[in-house]
């Protein structure tokens, strides 16, 4: 996995989680895209499961599409 590919993939999740969309709602939907390796979607996966407040919901049964939920009031107290 190269270090670019993954951070196109962050960039491309980050823009999802911040359309005005998935801003008002507190959450998003991303999917796994043909370019995206395994191994940086797991990481990516990982280390958003590691944020405060953020719930990854699995969608499908390969988690190639994951629902990601927030709590904006809880992580503002």
């Amino acid at each position: 996995m190269s270090e670019k590919s993954y951070q196109q993939l962050i960039q491309r999740v980050q823009r999802k989680i911040g359309s005005p969309r998935a801003q008002s709602e507190n959450c998003a939907e991303i999917q796994r895209q043909p370019e995206d390796s395994a191994d940086a979607w797991a990481r990516m996966l990982s280390e958003l499961g590691t944020v405060e407040n953020v719930t990854l919901i699995t969608i499908d049964d390969t988690a190639e599409h994951v629902r990601v939920r927030w709590n904006p009031l809880e992580s503002m107290s």
